[in-house]
C-alpha cells in the first residue's frame, strides 16, 4: 500500500503510529475532522519547525491518539492529540532542551510547546487557538506543568 505524503518530509502513517493501540488491538483511525486537522495544521506546522531546526529530521514519537488511547496513556481530557493538533517529537542531533529553546525563540506560531523532561521529548500543538504557550513538565503525564523553560 502506498504511503500518503502530507508535506515534503512527513507521511500520514507517522502521525498515526501508536504502540499502545497496537499492543491492545485498538484501531487508531482519525475521524475526517481529525484527519483534516493533521493535514491542515499539524503536518505543515511540523514542516515549519523542521525548517527552523536547520532541516534536521523530526521523529514523531506520538501524534494522533483516539480518545480511548489518549486516556490509556494518561493524556488529559483537554489534550490536543485526540483532535489531531499535537505531536510529541525528538530531533536528530539535538537535545529536547535545545529543540524547545530554539522553537520557543523562533517566532513559530503554535498553541503549546511543552518541554517534557522525563520523557525527553517536546510536545508541539498547532491548535488554531495559537496561544503561544511555552511550558515545562518535569515529571511525566499527570504531573505539574509550569510556565516557561528551565535555564
Amino acid at each position: 500500500m502506498p504511503r500518503t505524503q502530507l508535506t515534503e518530509h512527513f507521511f500520514l502513517d507517522e502521525f498515526l503510529v501508536s504502540d499502545t493501540a497496537e499492543k491492545r488491538g485498538i484501531p487508531n483511525t482519525p475521524t475526517k475532522e481529525h484527519l483534516a486537522n493533521i493535514e491542515n495544521f499539524l503536518a505543515p506546522g511540523l514542516e515549519k519547525a523542521r525548517a527552523i531546526l536547520d532541516g534536521r529530521a523530526i521523529v514523531i514519537t506520538s501524534a494522533y491518539r483516539n480518545p480511548k488511547i489518549n486516556k490509556i496513556v494518561g493524556g488529559t481530557a483537554t489534550s490536543a492529540h485526540p483532535k489531531g493538533y499535537a505531536a510529541d517529537i525528538r530531533v536528530a542531533g539535538l537535545t529536547h532542551f535545545a529543540v524547545a529553546r530554539v522553537l520557543a525563540a523562533s517566532g513559530l506560531k503554535f498553541d503549546q510547546l511543552i518541554l517534557e523532561i522525563s520523557r525527553n521529548i517536546v510536545h508541539l500543538s498547532f491548535d488554531p487557538k495559537q496561544r503561544g504557550q511555552v511550558l515545562t513538565q518535569a515529571k511525566g503525564p499527570g504531573t505539574e506543568i509550569v510556565t516557561g523553560l528551565p535555564d
